[in-house]
């Protein structure tokens, strides 16, 4: 879709090869045993092909942002103690918030860092 000679809701610039996210997206915490899938209780009102698309803030444990199996460092459970997620894009918000970007990151307090593997767009 374009609107005043802007794209919306379309991959950024080719030569980054970066992406929006939306829920659904495939997280790995490189401490963790399994993949884990983003969520949202609720939406911030924009879509994509009727996906939800994410921010920053939806960084909450077992809420956004579900356990991982298990944890190698504390060997129980992987459930993610984390902070609002980096690199989001600051220009384009999503409910007054940078969106988030499939480079984005963010890490666990007990020692993992949590990446998207795949951005929930298909």
């Amino acid at each position: 879709m374009e609107i005043f000679g802007m794209k919306l809701f379309e991959k950024p610039a080719p030569e980054s090869d970066v992406s929006y996210v939306f829920r659904g997206a495939t997280l790995e915490c490189n401490k963790g045993s399994t993949p884990s899938r983003l969520d949202m209780p609720c939406s911030h009102g924009v879509y994509r092909e009727e996906k939800p698309q994410v921010n920053i803030l939806d960084f909450k444990p077992k809420v956004n942002i579900m356990p991982f199996g298990s944890c190698s460092i504390k060997g129980g459970p992987c459930v993610p103690e984390t902070a609002p997620w980096v690199d989001g894009k600051d220009d384009v918000l999503v409910e007054e918030q940078p969106a988030l970007l499939s480079k984005s990151t963010t890490s666990c307090a007990v020692g993992g860092k949590i990446r998207i593997v795949e951005d929930g767009q298909e």
